[in-house]
């Protein structure tokens, strides 16, 4: 397996050494332009064009790097992925459609969308998919555009013969608020309501789902991703976001493809098992029909 890896990582220093020459390139160019471009206007035309060509040399290596992460990923974490959960499939250039992340309420609508790493199986009765998104809002002022990632992480669902009760949403406090539809909840817990903000089509139902052992479920996920986890429960599903704000699977520009890495993935799926143990998804309110 390591030859595998000797593989990967000859082809992705490479894409590094092309990348960094890009950006050199750029450096200096930007260094040099004004000076030169002052002293000699002559000169600003062959500076502009060594700016072009660095921007183009770092753009192709980052996409040789790309390349190679998705080579990566198809050849060798999908064997990673089989072997966790025997009966998936896994997709490293498709993930969820907007609608249905959009559809879900865990995530605000932005003007950038991009999901990857699509995860398809089941994993003790319980069919899962996972997929990393990732969002952007382009903000423009005046002249200048700058475009923010708002989430990158990786959003769950979980599919149910029967359908809840109501369909219910917890999110962080001062995040986005749903549609006027949604009704705020406030539980008995006043520590719960501080941690979490709850909305729910129907009050009353909300509280077949928020018994307080499964409240206390939902905190302890809460502070193993550090407040930055968010669910619903949509007709027979459910969506759980966490915002981890990387790139889950790809490969890390400089960082090497060792055994510790593959460690880290075996982490990150391992978050599926998790979710179904905690939150006892395949047994209770959640079993089938």
């Amino acid at each position: 397996m390591n030859q595998d890896f000797s593989k990967f990582q000859k082809e992705k220093q490479l894409s590094e050494i092309i990348t960094v020459i890009g950006y050199l390139i750029l450096a200096f160019s930007f260094i040099f332009f004004i000076p030169l471009g002052s002293s000699s206007p002559s000169s600003a035309p062959v500076l502009m064009v060594f700016f072009a060509l660095g921007g183009l040399v770092a753009m192709v290596g980052r996409k040789k790097f790309k390349g190679v992460s998705n080579k990566f990923k198809t050849e060798y974490l999908s064997q990673e992925i089989k072997k966790i959960y025997p009966d998936s499939t896994y997709d490293a250039y498709n993930g969820f459609c907007e609608h249905t992340v959009y559809g879900s309420h865990v995530l605000k609508k932005e003007d950038r969308y991009h999901s990857e790493d699509l995860i398809n199986g089941t994993y003790e009765g319980v069919e899962f998919r996972s997929a990393d998104v990732r969002l952007q809002d382009v903000r423009r002022s005046g002249k200048s555009t700058t475009v923010v990632t708002v989430f990158q992480g990786r959003v769950y669902e979980f599919e149910f013969n029967k359908r809840f009760k109501s369909n219910l949403l917890l999110t962080q406090p001062g995040t986005f608020k749903p549609f006027s539809s949604w009704k705020k909840v406030k539980t008995e817990s006043n520590f719960f309501n501080s941690e979490l903000k709850i909305y729910a089509m129907n009050e009353h139902e909300a509280f077949y789902i928020l018994t307080p052992h499964f409240m206390e479920r939902l905190l302890k996920l809460d502070r193993k991703y550090q407040d930055n986890i968010s669910f619903s429960f949509i007709n027979n599903k459910l969506y759980i976001a966490v915002n981890t704000k990387v790139d889950t699977f790809d490969l890390k520009m400089f960082n090497p493809i060792n055994r510790s890495l593959i460690e880290d993935y075996k982490e990150q799926l391992l978050d599926i098992q998790a979710f179904i143990h905690e939150l006892n998804l395949d047994q209770d309110l959640f079993a089938k029909d």
